[in-house]
């Protein structure tokens, strides 16, 4: 789901979103493909964003585990 919605952003929404999270649109293609974990931090901050289109638990299920 992560990849499918970074995805489906343009390039300038991606910027937005990693402006808006504090990161780069690098890290966070990493992040949504798989490669990188983020913090327990970014990731609230990531679904509070993309307003639970990608949640907590899809980024770190080691913390937030599906409920």
């Amino acid at each position: 789901m992560t990849k499918e919605y970074w995805d489906s952003l343009t390039k300038e929404q991606q910027s937005e979103l990693a402006i808006n999270v504090g990161s780069t649109t690098g890290y966070l293609r990493l992040v949504f493909n798989g490669y990188k974990k983020v913090s327990f931090g970014l990731a609230k901050r990531l679904e509070e964003l993309t307003a639970g289109e990608v949640t907590k638990s899809d980024l770190r299920p080691d913390i937030y585990p599906k409920q």
